[in-house]
């Protein structure tokens, strides 16, 4: 596949850009232990299993998460807002890049490349996360849910961040983990698609949907024809 005329490299973010196992797991560690004494009851396995089982991954049900986590544990003395606070409030605090992030991100600055990302969710909280990673002056757009009006898979948010980029999809690679939201939609838009393969992934692409797999960042360097961008 000639890749010379990429001009654009536009990327999920939770699980592609962001640690999504690292930042959760710490998160629901640490949320465990300030709310302990209202949990006694409750393993920190059987607590981290629980909300594993009911999170989205971004963040607009995560009051309906705690709902279903006090009903089906039974927890009194606390609320689910209570829970909720807790998570608007610290939140920011885990968010933790893969170890390639900001390299990539840079070098693909460094080579020409325009770079976006697009999300599921609130912006506010979507930009303040790329803020958190250091990684938000090497994203030249940001595209999300809230402000587009249509979740991914749909069509309206790959061509929002297209518009944005002014790009042409055939010019643009997107770079995502998920098979249903991010590499189907993508490939279908006429963009390059790039499978980000989580170690655990539990559903795969069909062949015709992706164009290039990868299970490091920093593999996009070693795809795209860099020594062609000039620098």
């Amino acid at each position: 596949m000639d890749l010379t005329e990429i001009k654009a490299i536009v990327f999920d973010l939770e699980g592609t850009l962001l640690d999504r196992k690292k930042s959760r797991d710490k998160f629901i560690e640490e949320q465990y232990e300030r709310f302990h004494d209202y949990l006694v009851r409750i393993q920190l396995a059987d607590f981290r299993k629980k909300f594993i089982e009911l999170d989205d991954d971004e963040d607009h049900d995560k009051p309906e998460l705690y709902k279903a986590l006090i009903k089906d544990f039974h927890v009194d003395r606390l609320t689910w807002k209570d829970l909720f606070n807790d998570f608007e409030m610290h939140f920011y605090r885990y968010v933790f890049p893969y170890y390639d992030t900001l390299y990539t991100l840079e070098k693909l600055s460094n080579y020409g490349y325009l770079t976006g990302v697009i999300a599921n969710g609130k912006s506010k909280i979507k930009q303040f996360r790329l803020h958190a990673l250091g990684i938000e002056d090497a994203i030249n757009y940001l595209t999300t849910s809230e402000t587009v009006g249509y979740r991914k898979p749909h069509p309206k948010i790959f061509e929002s961040i297209l518009e944005q980029l002014g790009t042409k999809p055939e010019e643009t690679m997107y770079v995502g983990d998920d098979p249903l939201n991010d590499v189907a939609p993508a490939r279908a838009m006429g963009m390059v698609s790039v499978w980000f393969k989580e170690e655990d992934a539990e559903l795969e692409p069909l062949p015709e949907e992706v164009d290039y797999t990868i299970t490091t960042l920093e593999e996009l360097l070693s795809i795209l024809p860099i020594g062609k961008k000039g620098n």
